[in-house]
């Protein structure tokens, strides 16, 4: 049985006026590079408030077993070159079940 390993990452904003313009700023290049290495990526997009109306982070699924990848291609996400995060947080998920395992594992 071989269950996909994925590296998932929860950036959280800082709390700061700038956030806003400097994610406005950076999308261009924060869209092309997605583009640039989408076929490592399970999943990825904003996070956003309770409310769903204000974008307060990112998350993003590697699909790599190499954790140093992972952080370089993150490294080279516009996004994380502005200083827009306060926090980023990794995580190994194991996919095991639902519709990205293609149903169950075992």
């Amino acid at each position: 049985m071989n269950r996909e390993n994925l590296w998932m990452v929860q950036c959280i904003d800082r709390q700061a006026d700038d956030v806003t313009a400097l994610r406005e700023q950076h999308m261009v290049g924060h869209m092309k590079h997605i583009e640039d290495i989408v076929d490592h990526i399970a999943m990825a997009g904003p996070l956003k408030d309770e409310a769903g109306e204000q974008i307060v982070g990112s998350f993003l699924a590697y699909r790599t077993d190499d954790l140093d990848q992972a952080k370089a291609w993150l490294a080279g996400d516009p996004y994380a070159q502005s200083g827009i995060w306060e926090s980023v947080e990794w995580s190994r998920l194991v996919l095991a079940a639902g519709i990205l395992a293609g149903g169950v594992t075992w």
